[in-house]
């Protein structure tokens, strides 16, 4: 590599960047136990009345604590 390498500085600049950053993967969601789809939110209408969304079936109170 030669200093007239444009390539050359944007990937010795990244490498110091980066040096020292721990990458986290992204979060991920928990799948609903009916269907196995990301359960994004859960919405109680009552102590026996849960869904999880955006799927929409109906979720147990043991499977709401699990979530």
């Amino acid at each position: 590599m030669t200093d007239d390498d444009p390539d050359s500085s944007t990937a010795d600049s990244t490498e110091s960047v980066l040096e020292g950053v721990t990458l986290t993967p992204p979060m991920s969601l928990t799948l609903c136990p009916s269907c196995g789809e990301p359960v994004g939110s859960v919405t109680s209408r009552g102590p026996l009345d849960h869904t999880a969304g955006p799927c929409g079936c109906s979720l147990t109170p043991g499977e709401v604590r699990r979530l």
